[in-house]
């Protein structure tokens, strides 16, 4: 398995967690008062518009030839980055770890 294909991998399965983590946290969402319930919401669709561009990003990873595949990598990383940040966002406002 080359490197790429190991990263590959690994944000595959790091992208799976982070969406079951999205579920759980949408259904937690729908238990809110309408006010709190309508911010968290606001930012899980949030979080699930940057599950929906990393996945696109590593569909382009895959298909990245040679070394261009390190450029493609930078942006999954960046979104990724990005995912975790309103993901911890998210876990703060309910309290969850």
């Amino acid at each position: 398995m080359s490197v790429k294909e190991a990263y590959g991998k690994e944000m595959e399965v790091e992208l799976e967690v982070a969406q079951v983590k999205l579920k759980m946290l949408r259904a937690l969402t729908a238990s809110l008062k309408l006010e709190d319930g309508n911010e968290h919401a606001r930012i899980i669709d949030s979080a699930e518009l940057k599950v929906i561009d990393m996945r696109s990003r590593l569909r382009k990873l895959d298909r990245a030839q040679g070394n261009t595949w390190q450029q493609v990598q930078n942006g999954v990383e960046e979104v990724w980055a990005g995912l975790q940040i309103t993901l911890n966002d998210v876990h703060t406002g309910f309290g969850v770890k």
